[in-house]
């Protein structure tokens, strides 16, 4: 046999080495070669280390010992039946299943090509079911990641808010409008208005309920008109709130006022004044 040859059939033992899979004079064989092979020696490191993480990502199930034994004895009697096939064209006997047939024979060392590639493959199987399960991790984590980052912006825009109004309450320049009830259930409302903000935040309590498609809409009354402000609907405790900005000058705005609209608002009042309270006080 030549180097090259030998060099060859130890290249297709390495990963039933690492496999743990030799013994005997095979193994003994495959050692010598590689106290004088610096390749096959990093080689046979390279598919321990695969075969190390196949074994962190399958659970171990020892075999039964009679198990065991038959099929140590089917590879040894197929790979004597290989040995065989390449020497001469005597027919092969399957032999019992129980019966385990030695090897002394063989002329090279290492196990045939056939089981150091089924070897390669099932570490090969491994190291993807690892990978597929580290992909699997990462991508649940950067789920969570996105879902604790969605959180967060919803927390800050709520406290944007919430300091905004605060804001728009506590200024020393915040100006307060108590409005009066024309209607007999005594609704009433105090806005809030900030004119160095141009803000205003506005409460309304015992509205009565509005009828479907409707909503009451705030007013702040200039000399040249009404000027549109937000709609809201109040709850069943007749209490309802809106807040927001204005363009208007401060000196223009002589009231603010209450009715009852479609949906959405209009440009222009139609309905009757529920409330309504003096800016110029």
């Amino acid at each position: 046999m030549s180097l090259d040859t030998e060099h060859e059939n130890v290249q297709a033992a390495l990963a039933a080495e690492a496999l743990d899979a030799l013994d005997g004079e095979e193994r003994e064989a495959l050692h010598a070669h590689l106290a004088g092979c610096a390749e096959c020696r990093a080689e046979l490191e390279s598919l321990r280390e695969a075969a190390s993480l196949l074994a962190h990502t399958a659970p171990h199930v020892p075999l039964a010992p009679a198990r065991s034994d038959r099929i140590r004895a089917r590879l040894l009697a197929r790979a004597a039946a290989d040995v065989r096939g390449g020497e001469a064209a005597e027919p092969v006997v399957a032999a019992p299943e129980t019966r385990v047939i030695p090897i002394a024979s063989r002329r090279r060392s290492a196990l045939p090509a056939w089981l150091a590639a089924a070897a390669s493959v099932l570490i090969a199987i491994g190291l993807g079911a690892y990978a597929l399960s580290l992909r699997g991790r990462v991508s649940s984590l950067e789920q969570q990641t996105a879902s604790l980052s969605r959180d967060r912006g919803r927390l800050e825009s709520t406290l944007a808010e919430r300091e905004a109004t605060l804001a728009a309450l506590a200024g020393p320049e915040v100006r307060v409008i108590t409005l009066a009830s024309t209607q007999e259930r005594a609704p009433s409302g105090r806005m809030f208005w900030n004119p160095v903000r141009r803000r205003y935040t506005f409460f309304a309590y015992n509205l009565p309920q509005v009828r479907p498609g409707r909503e009451y809409q705030l007013w702040l009354i200039t000399p040249a008109g009404p000027v549109a402000a937000p709609t809201f609907r109040p709850g069943r405790d007749g209490a309802g709130s809106v807040e927001g900005a204005y363009d208007v000058p401060n000196e223009q705005i002589r009231a603010v006022a209450v009715t009852e609209e479609p949906a959405g608002g209009l440009p222009k009042p139609t309905g009757e004044v529920l409330i309504v309270g003096n800016a110029a006080e």
